[in-house]
């Protein structure tokens, strides 16, 4: 039996969220699936417990509420429950000018990909410190570690999900619960084709499968990696981004974006 039996997976009907979902399956995980759509949550549902014999339960759920983490919690627990991982996947990407964007959108933004993942590892994490063992699993981007001209509130957001990983990491150290942030690349999934044609700009070997990101990703989270990156040329590009001087790195990404 896993000692980590139950898995639960925000934005699973879709993306890293759906591959995130077939390797814990393929890994002998039960799944608590979490999505705004419900349909593609059943069907992924069956399919899953069809091929790996897993106990799979689905919760349609809007994760942008403030109150939207508290109220799954104690849905969770109605149902009898213990989510052993906790996977913070839901995201939202809006690439345009800051000036040109559409507010409302921003916002949401905002509130996905970082409001929601705090109030989510808040309301989760309470119960893995009293067991003693747990984990946490937050989907950043190498997008975490540099300016993101186009699409600055993401890249901003991406890099709180690091430093709020990494810190949190160090308060648990020693709880039985460890804080994993993964870091991808560009991916082949939907949310690429929101880049509004930059991705056509973007070299085949440097866009990964889903299913290899989250394999490698799921190896690093049992491990109680704090960070993982894929791919040889995202560790070469953060390297870069990390150890030349911020102008220099602000500048460069600067000439990408105003070339796309």
């Amino acid at each position: 039996m896993q000692k980590y039996k139950t898995v639960m997976i925000t934005g699973a009907s879709e993306g890293i969220g759906r591959s995130f979902a077939e390797t814990f399956a393929k890994n002998g995980h039960d799944l608590v699936l979490v999505a705004r759509n419900g349909l593609k949550l059943q069907e992924l549902a069956l399919e899953l417990k069809t091929k790996f014999a897993i106990e799979v339960h689905v919760f349609p759920v809007d994760l942008i509420p403030v109150d939207a983490a508290k109220i799954l919690f104690e849905d969770i627990k109605k149902a009898g429950l213990q989510i052993d991982i906790l996977v913070n996947n839901a995201g939202m990407m809006q690439v345009e000018k800051l000036h040109h964007c559409d507010i409302d959108g921003l916002n949401r933004l905002i509130q996905l990909n970082i409001q929601s993942l705090v109030n989510m590892t808040y309301e989760f994490i309470g119960p893995m410190i009293i067991r003693g063992k747990g984990k946490i699993l937050n989907v950043g981007s190498i997008a975490s570690f540099m300016p993101t001209p186009n699409f600055a509130t993401y890249g901003a957001s991406k890099a709180f999900v690091l430093s709020f990983t990494e810190g949190i990491a160090e308060e648990l150290r020693g709880t039985g619960v460890s804080v994993t942030c993964v870091c991808p690349g560009m991916t082949n999934t939907k949310m690429l084709d929101h880049a509004e044609g930059f991705e056509k700009y973007i070299p085949s070997f440097l866009k990964a499968d889903p299913i290899e990101l989250t394999s490698q990703a799921y190896k690093a989270c049992m491990k109680g990696d704090v960070v993982f990156l894929d791919k040889l040329a995202n560790k070469v590009l953060v390297q870069w981004a990390t150890h030349y001087p911020r102008w220099m790195v602000r500048g460069v990404n600067g000439i990408f974006a105003r070339f796309k």
